[in-house]
């Protein structure tokens, strides 16, 4: 991390290199920042004794670090931590060039600022008890039947043209992509870096994705992305995605199509 410095009414831009922890939960810092350059994942420790961390949100340029706490007004602890997901560029601001605005703010504002921060918290400790128990349940699923859960994570490699769309927009929308491997658990896909113009391609967001198998059998899934890298290729990224919702019928032919 590296950064410029200024007094407290000065801007401070700070530079985070990819994997760089910004905030860290449980910690009593203060700052706020804003995302200029680059993208973070927001997370929360699991409610497990592992002390995994589980990510809640993906966050890019124009998006706010640290706001809860300042609504707070610095009573308690950070909810969750933040880590840059690339090399990013964040924008600080310490809480006393906002306070003066935000005590100028009439009550009824400030109330529903403070509701929607408590909202948040309770969303956020909501997907993480959900999360918690997913991995719980998946475990138990492994430790009973371990040949489930190899056929879980095996993924075949293949070369077969999709069209995709994302989660919630019309049918009539297509993207084009090549599916690289697949399994029960997800898939790897390339796409061209044109695709991520019109819709978002972060880590988190849902599509749709169609494609037929080389023994001529359709097959509609819902996927998840989990990370998105630069492929070998120019102008492409490759997404790797996990699986959310598949019918009965496709998981029957996905799965003779894996058989060895």
């Amino acid at each position: 991390m590296s950064g410029t410095n200024g007094n407290a009414e000065q801007v401070i831009h700070l530079s985070y290199r990819k994997g760089d922890l910004i905030t860290k939960e449980g910690d009593y810092g203060i700052s706020i920042y804003k995302i200029i350059e680059g993208k973070a994942v927001i997370s929360q420790k699991s409610e497990d004794k592992e002390d995994k961390e589980i990510p809640l949100a993906t966050l890019g340029p124009g998006a706010i670090i640290g706001e809860v706490i300042f609504l707070n007004r610095g009573k308690g602890t950070r909810s969750a931590s933040a880590r840059a997901l690339e090399d990013s560029v964040l924008e600080v601001w310490h809480p006393s060039t906002l306070s003066k605005e935000y005590d100028q703010m009439p009550p009824m504002i400030k109330y529903i600022a403070d509701q929607i921060s408590s909202r948040l918290i309770r969303m956020n400790r909501l997907i993480v008890q959900l999360k918690t128990q997913e991995q719980k349940r998946l475990k138990a699923i492994e430790k009973s039947d371990p040949l489930t859960s190899q056929r879980r994570y095996y993924r075949k490699d293949v070369d077969l043209d999709c069209h995709y769309r994302p989660v919630g927009v019309s049918s009539k929308v297509s993207l084009d992509g090549r599916i690289r491997d697949i399994g029960f658990g997800g898939l790897g896909m390339e796409i061209m870096v044109k695709n991520t113009i019109s819709y978002s391609h972060m880590q988190g967001d849902s599509f749709v994705v169609n494609t037929v198998l080389p023994n001529n059998k359709s097959l509609e899934l819902k996927v998840k992305i989990e990370t998105v890298t630069k492929s070998k290729s120019h102008g492409r990224l490759l997404l790797s995605m996990s699986m959310t919702e598949i019918s009965d019928g496709a998981k029957k032919s996905l799965g003779f199509f894996l058989m060895p």
